[in-house]
């Protein structure tokens, strides 16, 4: 029984076209410390930029809640991340500074525990009973935060 499910994509054209310029920045230094572009470098550094695009453009942040756990997995870029619901203490819909309080989006660990975003400034924070802290960026907090309620309660979807 799925209480939430949120799937966010990874489509924020800003940090694709820093992605594709760092890529493409690295490939031609390699390139020109090679000396010089080959036909294979050409192909080999084509195909890079094509890969890292791809990548960055399938990939999403998927957020489900259900009665046995709240599953995080960020497509492509990250290994799924499970939080067992009795092993959860409280959970409470927030703004936040994603670069101030944990370095920026994606997948970071800051001072304030780890977080998985892509955009915005809402989501909800997700502390364990063990004393760990998850921020889970969403377009959608209080649905969240309410999702994560009922199934502590164990109430039915």
């Amino acid at each position: 029984m799925t209480y939430f499910r949120e799937v966010q994509p990874l489509r924020q054209q800003r940090f694709v076209v820093v992605i594709l310029i760092v890529v493409a920045a690295v490939v031609l230094v390699s390139l020109r410390v090679s000396g010089g572009a080959t036909l294979w470098a050409a192909v080999i550094a084509l195909g890079t930029l094509v890969l890292v695009t791809a990548l960055f453009l399938a990939a999403s942040l998927e957020t489900t809640v259900d009665r046995e756990a709240i599953d995080i997995a960020f497509h492509f870029l990250w290994p799924k991340r499970r939080i067992s619901i009795p092993d959860v203490r409280k959970a409470a819909a927030t703004k936040y500074r994603p670069l101030l309080d944990y370095g920026g989006y994606g997948v970071r660990l800051g001072f304030r525990g780890w977080a998985f975003n892509v955009s915005g400034d809402e989501g909800v924070l997700v502390e364990t009973k063990d004393g760990s802290r998850v921020m889970i960026g969403s377009r959608r907090p209080k649905e969240l935060e309410s999702a994560i309620a009922r199934a502590m309660r164990g109430e039915s979807a």
